[in-house]
């Protein structure tokens, strides 16, 4: 068993795994080929729920699906079902070309009319994913293999509003245009343009996937692909030992390092494809207080949470949100440098300086109004994720500075309602958040599709660089709104930069080859990768 750093090659990935839903998969499935189909362990999958617009959306697509374009890891785009695009002056106007010859999996052609339908299919029936649309104002078609979006206003980052989370995969217009009802309609064929075609599902059990050999692109040299559902974790790596599956992702540490010495197995990762932030929150006391949050940032020994909690699988960070790695220039290295260095005596000063004292020598300070310091760590889930773990990690941390934190676990259904009454949240955003200028839209006041930010942060000046980044096309003005967008989070501190993690996956080396080409989109398994599979 080897472990390998996968390439950071073009990423031309697609999420698709994470649509997966809880499972267990029985019995084995032949292979209509006569080959030993690729198995792939995965915990749900739309494919068994409903149709591929239930799920909130397909950044560029899944293994049948597709969008026009998606990010990569270089900080520019790589086509899809466009092979060629271009705007005029202010990003008001964006042109598509589109690949020649392809057909949806039934064997109709795919045109123009497909792309104006799902922004009109979309809209019409106000279906989640249309916000990511809500700056186009019409699509036209001047030909069957062009698509120009109208814009309302300039954006200039159109691109990666389409491009990935959540994404919009084209769907068929002479099938969708009779579905009058998308939040219930079960779809049973779910055609796409994808590299993959969908053959069966057992609810449950497995999604059956054949190799599209009418592709337009790149022909898959895998002919077929099994995804076999199984919840549990430990499951999917007992299932991976006996070679009843061929890759699972998102293993932890501790597991990569229990399968050292397995025979047939390899294990790979891929860096930097998680951020992650300390989050407070701007409207509650005391974190309300920005030399309270200045003090924060010096109160993080990222170093000690990358050894616990990811035991080395993860790098301190100190850039503003951007990360290098994949937003490059964007990033402003000028700050906050040694501005967020991990420094307990400076933190304590700084606390002091605003206020916050041991009045009454008990050990833990009071605010400056002398009354004790409410402090709320909200977690969502049970805390035995990485955002869990490192709020253990800066509880402990923080009582050296006479600071009493307590944890608050909540379900995801009142994780985003907590959230707003605590003081403290990790923000774990996957790379292609941290990727472009326009990511700092995430601070503006009315960042989450119009609703309040996270951190309840609203600053005039940020707000007015956000609306005017979005009207500039010219990469190196927009670089120059970042640097001052990242100037003002670095003073305010509505957020404080601790770690970029690794993806790690475990793969049958022996029955498979081309694994190390791995760049995915977020956390799993992509289509890029998938068409780059060989028999070993």
């Amino acid at each position: 068993m080897t472990i390998k750093s996968s390439a950071m090659g073009r990423a031309f990935g697609i999420l698709f795994l994470s649509f997966f839903v809880a499972a267990s998969f029985i019995g084995n499935v032949a292979a209509d080929s006569g080959e030993d189909p690729l198995v792939i362990a995965a915990s749900s999958s739309f494919f068994t729920q409903g149709n591929v617009l239930s799920k909130g959306g397909v950044p560029t697509g899944s293994f049948a699906y597709e969008g026009l374009i998606a990010r990569n890891r270089e900080g520019g785009y790589d086509g899809w079902l466009a092979k060629s695009w271009e705007s005029n002056d202010d990003a008001s106007i964006w042109t598509f070309h589109l690949v020649d010859n392809a057909t949806w999996h039934d064997g109709e052609p795919f045109t123009s009319e497909d792309v104006k339908f799902t922004h009109d299919y979309l809209k019409k029936k106000k279906l989640w994913l249309s916000s990511v649309l809500s700056k186009v104002d019409h699509v036209e078609c001047p030909d069957e293999n062009t698509a120009i979006f109208y814009l309302k206003t300039p954006f200039s980052a159109f691109l990666d509003s389409l491009s990935h989370c959540p994404g919009i995969g084209i769907i068929p217009k002479h099938i969708w245009e009779s579905v009058d009802d998308p939040d219930h309609y079960a779809d049973d064929k779910f055609i796409g343009t994808g590299p993959f075609k969908f053959e069966k599902a057992i609810s449950e059990q497995y999604v059956k996937l054949v190799a599209n050999e009418n592709y337009h692109g790149q022909k898959p040299q895998v002919k077929e692909a099994i995804l076999k559902i199984i919840t549990n974790k430990d499951s999917q790596i007992l299932s991976l030992r006996s070679g009843d599956v061929d890759v699972v992702s998102d293993i932890s540490p501790a597991v990569a390092k229990s399968l050292i010495g397995s025979q047939g197995i390899d294990v790979s990762v891929v860096p930097d494809t998680r951020g992650y932030e300390l989050g407070m929150q701007c409207n509650n006391s005391p974190t309300d207080n920005k030399d309270f949050r200045n003090a924060m940032a010096h109160a993080i020994n990222r170093e000690r949470i990358c050894d616990i909690v990811f035991d080395g699988y993860a790098h301190p960070t100190m850039t503003t949100f951007l990360m290098p790695v994949v937003a490059h220039d964007f990033v402003n290295e000028d700050v906050p440098g040694d501005d967020y260095g991990y420094d307990l005596k400076k933190a304590k000063d700084l606390l002091e300086s605003a206020g916050f004292l041991d009045s009454d020598g008990d050990g833990w300070r009071e605010g400056p109004d002398k009354e004790k310091l409410n402090l709320i760590f909200v977690i969502q889930g049970n805390g035995a994720d990485a955002s869990g773990r490192m709020a253990e990690v800066l509880k402990e941390e923080w009582k050296q500075i006479g600071l009493d934190v307590k944890i608050k676990l909540t379900e995801s259904e009142q994780y985003s309602e907590e959230r707003r009454h605590s003081n403290f949240f990790i923000s774990g955003m996957p790379y292609l958040m941290h990727d472009d200028a326009d990511d700092l839209s995430h601070f503006e006041c009315n960042s989450y599709f119009g609703q309040k930010n996270w951190y309840d942060f609203s600053n005039q000046r940020y707000n007015e660089l956000n609306e005017k980044l979005r009207s500039i096309a010219d990469r190196d003005e927009r670089r120059k709104i970042g640097y001052e967008m990242q100037e003002i989070l670095a003073d305010e501190v509505p957020s404080v930069p601790i770690c970029s993690a690794d993806l790690i996956f475990a793969h049958r080396s022996d029955r498979f080859a081309g694994w190390e080409n791995l760049t995915p989109l977020y956390w799993d398994v992509d289509t890029k990768m998938l068409l780059n599979l060989k028999r070993a």
